[in-house]
């Protein structure tokens, strides 16, 4: 039931959920305290921001709205013209002056056949530095 309501379906060879299926028939919830923060120590975790860190970037940078594109591969010509008109709209359309995008990558359940995190990750980099998404985005 748990996983009809949440994602419509009840296939046990989607990763998600082939994992609700195995955590048993109890939820837990409650209040949550972090008591240090999770480092995987594996060349990435400058990007993994925490929501407070994101929020003071945007601030840092000026932006009026931030939009968000999650993808598990690297960016192709589709996506980037996907993220470059959302920002045009944004701007022409909706009268924002410096919306930002938050590139967000997939790092944990992906296909054994996808490109690895550290590989794309250099490439949303690259992406980001040679302004195919946008001069100041």
């Amino acid at each position: 039931e748990r996983c009809n309501r949440i994602f419509g379906i009840c296939d046990r060879g989607h990763p998600a959920i082939d994992q609700v299926m195995q955590s048993g028939d109890w939820l837990v919830g409650g209040d949550l305290k972090v008591l240090e923060r999770i480092t995987w120590e594996d060349g990435l975790d400058e990007f993994r921001l925490s929501p407070r860190q994101l929020r003071e970037q945007y601030k840092k940078v000026g932006a009026d709205s931030v939009f968000a594109f999650q993808l598990r591969n690297p960016v192709h010509n589709g996506h980037a013209l996907l993220m470059s008109e959302t920002r045009r709209k944004l701007i022409k359309e909706r009268g924002y002056r410096h919306p930002l995008l938050l590139l967000h990558p997939l790092g944990g359940w992906t296909k054994p056949d996808d490109v690895p995190l550290d590989v794309r990750m250099k490439q949303h980099v690259a992406c980001l530095d040679e302004g195919v998404l946008g001069k100041d985005g």
